[in-house]
C-alpha cells in the first residue's frame, strides 16, 4: 500500500534515515550499481527512524541492511551473486550486513524456504507491499 505524504514528511523521513551512516552510504552508493529497480528497504529504514524518535543511536540494533532489485531477463542464481559480488565490492568498508536479492526470483526459492508457493512478483515494489507488518512497508532509491 502506497500512501501520499507530503514532501516535508517525505524529506523529514529521508533526513532522519540518512543520519544512520550506513543507510546514507547506501542511498549514495546504490545508483553506481545500475541495478534495476532497486531498493533500499525495511528495517534499518524504520528502525533507524524510532532508534531516533526514542533516543538511541541511529544505527543500533539494525541486524542487516536489505536492498531489493527487479531483474526479469537475469533470475539465474548465478546473475543475483554477480550482483551481490558487485555490491559487496563497493560496500567492504561499512562493516555491515548487507542483504541483495532479486524479487523477480523469489517464487524460484520461497517453497524450498519456507514450505509454500509464492506467486511471481511484477517488481520490488510488488515484494515490498507484500511484507507482513505494513509499518515496514518503506523503501527508497
Amino acid at each position: 500500500m502506497w500512501l501520499d505524504v507530503t514532501s516535508d514528511d517525505a524529506t523529514a523521513f529521508i533526513a532522519a534515515v540518512r543520519q544512520n551512516p550506513v543507510n546514507a552510504a547506501l542511498i549514495d552508493r546504490l545508483p553506481a550499481l545500475g541495478l534495476p529497480d532497486c531498493w533500499l528497504v525495511a528495517g534499518c529504514l524504520f528502525q533507524t527512524v524510532w532508534n531516533l524518535k526514542s533516543g538511541r543511536p541511529p544505527a543500533e540494533g539494525i541486524r542487516d541492511y536489505d536492498v531489493f532489485y527487479f531483474d526479469a531477463a537475469e533470475t539465474t542464481y548465478e546473475a543475483e551473486d554477480r550482483a551481490i559480488k558487485r555490491l559487496s565490492a563497493v560496500t567492504r568498508d561499512l562493516a555491515a550486513d548487507i542483504e541483495l536479492r532479486n524479487q523477480a526470483r523469489v517464487h524460484l526459492w520461497f517453497r524450498q524456504r519456507f514450505g509454500h508457493e509464492h506467486s511471481p512478483l511484477k517488481s520490488s515494489c510488488d515484494g515490498i507491499d507484500r511484507f507482513l507488518v505494513e509499518c515496514t512497508c518503506v523503501a527508497l532509491f
